[in-house]
């Protein structure tokens, strides 16, 4: 194994074991909202606004605080945010109501919202651009890993030591990884190392890049397609996640037991999709990530649609078709705000960071919105119109992808076109 192979091994796991604990610090929230409802004495409707209280200023500072990344550099905003987020943890523990709780999460949230772009931006640096797919998509797996490791551990503490114990392992564990990150997730170059097959500009960056507005983002080509793209595809995934139980013990008659089981075949199969987007996107389709997200967005939507026309064929059909939803929805989720966003920025703006950052902010806005989105539509139309929801969601993300591999196939073009006038 050579000295490049070494520290490439190292950095991915660092950056997969970093990014997948801060859902650690997420996952304990949906364990004990029963607890807090006890404990803080308030009503269950106000206990919606633990979830705002993370994800809007994730949203946020992600769409603000973009070009952080690209000013401090990837190592130093990734650790910053790890140490702040889980610094923001510790106390929870000890809150006696709901708004001091509601604050440490906003800044929870906050630090949070810094973590995947600097991860992403650090993470490319290290592999070829051929590979980029391959890795980015295997680098997503730690979303979801991270995500039932963190149920896990969350419903281990509050059995075993109560629900204000779930709080201190995550901190501890997020702020050591802070630490490892600041220490050891350096660039190539600062190793004297060169990737092959990489754009020699961006290796000979040191860990800044130039700050860009996220004014100017959504400028360049592609970033307001992609980004609209991951608010669709990002709502969907966090609805059918949080409200697919309810709608199937609503409409098909299912047990909360079978309601439970039926749902987690829709994060299996993200899990799935994940690890292979990539590597198909690099082997078979010449590394045309956007036009694969487009036909994967595409037949998410279709497999959505197949879920509700079977929806008297039983729990097989039902668990197979939202496996296949799941796959094809979570694996252009991790491409559009990893491999895709990365690459525009750096040949866009020479700002992966904030266009990273931008794309994935976008899409967290899709997950604030889609809780009042979805319970309108139930008021008004019944827990029925939520499938036929996603599925326009995922229509209108798989166009606006489209949109965005014309583009690209166009700039590509142009960019082809000029090189040879300059040869000649």
């Amino acid at each position: 194994m050579s000295r490049l192979q070494l520290w490439q091994g190292v950095v991915f796991l660092l950056l997969w074991l970093a990014y997948g604990a801060t859902y650690l610090l997420r996952k304990p929230l949906g364990i004990i909202k029963a607890d807090l409802e006890v404990a803080f004495k308030v009503k269950p409707s106000s206990l919606g606004w633990v979830d705002t209280a993370l994800l809007l200023p994730y949203s946020l500072v992600s769409l603000a605080l973009g070009s952080l990344g690209d000013w401090l550099g990837p190592r130093l905003t990734l650790a910053g945010g790890l140490v702040l987020s889980a610094a923001a943890t510790v106390p929870m523990a000890s809150c006696q109501s709901l708004p001091p709780l509601l604050v440490l999460l906003t800044v929870s949230g906050a630090g949070q919202a810094l973590c995947w772009p600097a991860a992403c931006s650090l993470l490319s640096r290290w592999f070829s651009d051929a590979s980029r797919n391959s890795v980015f998509g295997m680098f997503g797996t730690c979303c979801f890993l991270g995500g039932l490791a963190g149920t896990g551990l969350a419903v281990y503490m509050q059995a075993e030591h109560g629900w204000r114990s779930v709080f201190l392992p995550p901190a501890v564990i997020v702020a050591c990884l802070g630490v490892l990150v600041s220490l050891l997730g350096k660039n190539p170059a600062d190793l004297g190392l060169v990737v092959p097959d990489r754009a020699a500009d961006q290796q000979a960056k040191g860990g800044r890049e130039s700050a860009t507005s996220a004014f100017k983002v959504f400028r360049m080509a592609m970033v307001p397609e992609v980004s609209a793209s991951m608010f669709c595809i990002k709502a969907v995934r966090y609805a059918l996640m949080f409200w697919l139980p309810l709608y199937l013990t609503r409409t098909l008659g299912y047990t909360q037991t079978g309601a439970g089981l039926a749902s987690t075949s829709f994060e299996v199969g993200g899990v799935v999709g994940s690890a292979c987007v990539g590597m198909v996107v690099d082997r078979w389709m010449g590394g045309r990530a956007l036009l694969a997200s487009t036909i994967a967005i595409a037949g998410s939507a279709v497999s959505l649609l197949l879920f509700m026309l079977t929806a008297s064929w039983g729990f097989v059909f039902h668990a197979v078709f939202l496996a296949i939803a799941g796959a094809l929805n979570c694996g252009p989720d991790v491409l559009l705000a990893g491999s895709v966003a990365a690459d525009i920025g750096e040949r866009e703006g020479g700002a992966p960071s904030a266009v990273t950052s931008v794309v994935n902010g976008m899409g967290s806005l899709g997950t604030v919105l889609e809780g009042p989105v979805v319970a309108f539509a139930a008021a008004w139309l019944g827990f029925s119109s939520m499938v036929p929801l996603m599925i326009l969601l995922l229509c209108f993300g798989a166009a606006a992808t489209f949109r965005a591999s014309h583009i690209h196939r166009r700039t590509a073009g142009n960019v082809r076109l000029s090189n040879e006038t300059c040869v000649a």
